[in-house]
């Protein structure tokens, strides 16, 4: 479900209405289920006006499709978005993240269906054989059956520093026109455990307290290349960060982009991370890291990145 409805989000530019996806754990034919109230809401909020995009409602939530993946294959709750709240929950009132919704589309609809599957993803584990990556890479571009090679890597983004054979085949794949992508093995950063709160607080012309404006600033689980040694050198092999985007998100967008016919592989690896239906958070949109300056804290303030 989290893949078809990814696929769903990017075929489906301009898209200015709702479309829901859902499903349950447990079959309707059964006395107890979970697929007659999964239903029922998502019927719901296939009906409001607010929401402009590809969803998946599960549970008591409302995700961004191409921010959601599978979580637990025995729990009601089987999907989440690690690296975004929900865009809507539900309990004896629905409350809507309306500030997480993207705006209403500027152009006309368009269907993009043309995918390109020619894409292959490998999660590395210590002690890894760098002549296998080798003789996969030369033989996808021998044959033009690969043409963008994930790597889930350690972290955020990282390799054994003694492989340095790996950085140059790595390197090799960029000269044979495969796109290589950096991604993460974690689930999550620390984004939906700890949350540093800042408040402010807004006055009228009197003087008067009108409000309070609460900032959440969070980390996410992304991939930061420049962290360490061994991100540099796979950047400088010209290895695209896929920041913090699911592995869905990452498959689905390289397909679409690529499917497209018109941009070369410089232009796909810049666009992965540039915020496309809301799959990745902008660079500049990240939390501050931990012990940041006043200035990089409030440099962030009050931004809305959709």
């Amino acid at each position: 479900m989290a893949y078809c409805a990814t696929a769903l989000s990017f075929m489906l530019e301009n898209l200015g209405k709702p479309v829901v996806v859902t499903g349950s754990q447990i079959p309707f034919c059964e006395p107890y289920n979970d697929a007659r109230r999964n239903l029922i809401m998502a019927l719901i909020f296939a009906s409001r006006d607010t929401i402009n995009e590809v969803s998946i409602f599960f549970h008591d939530r409302l995700l961004r499709a191409c921010r959601a993946t599978k979580v637990n294959t025995h729990r009601l709750l089987a999907f989440d978005s690690p690296n975004l709240d929900p865009l809507a929950k539900i309990g004896i009132t629905i409350d809507e993240n309306e500030h997480l919704c993207l705006p209403p589309p500027r152009g006309a609809l368009r269907v993009h269906s043309r995918m390109d599957t020619r894409l292959l993803t490998v999660r590395l584990v210590p002690g890894f054989d760098d002549g296998m990556i080798k003789a996969l890479i030369e033989a996808g571009a021998e044959s033009k059956s690969l043409k963008t090679l994930v790597l889930q890597l350690y972290g955020t983004g990282n390799v054994p520093s003694v492989k340095d054979d790996f950085i140059q085949i790595l390197a090799d794949a960029k000269e044979k026109g495969i796109l290589v992508v950096a991604a993460t093995q974690c689930f999550t950063g620390s984004g939906t455990t700890e949350r540093f709160l800042e408040y402010s607080v807004l006055v009228d012309e009197h003087c008067k307290i009108r409000a309070h404006v609460y900032a959440y600033y969070s980390h996410p689980c992304t991939v930061m290349m420049g962290h360490y040694a061994t991100g540099l050198a796979l950047a400088s092999a010209g290895v695209v960060s896929a920041n913090d985007m699911t592995i869905e998100a990452i498959a689905c967008k390289c397909s679409y982009l690529f499917g497209r016919g018109d941009l070369t592989n410089e232009e796909v690896g810049n666009l992965m991370n540039v915020s496309i239906r809301g799959e990745v958070t902008p660079a500049d949109a990240l939390s501050p890291p931990p012990l940041s300056s006043a200035y990089q804290r409030a440099s962030r303030k009050g931004k809305k990145y959709y």
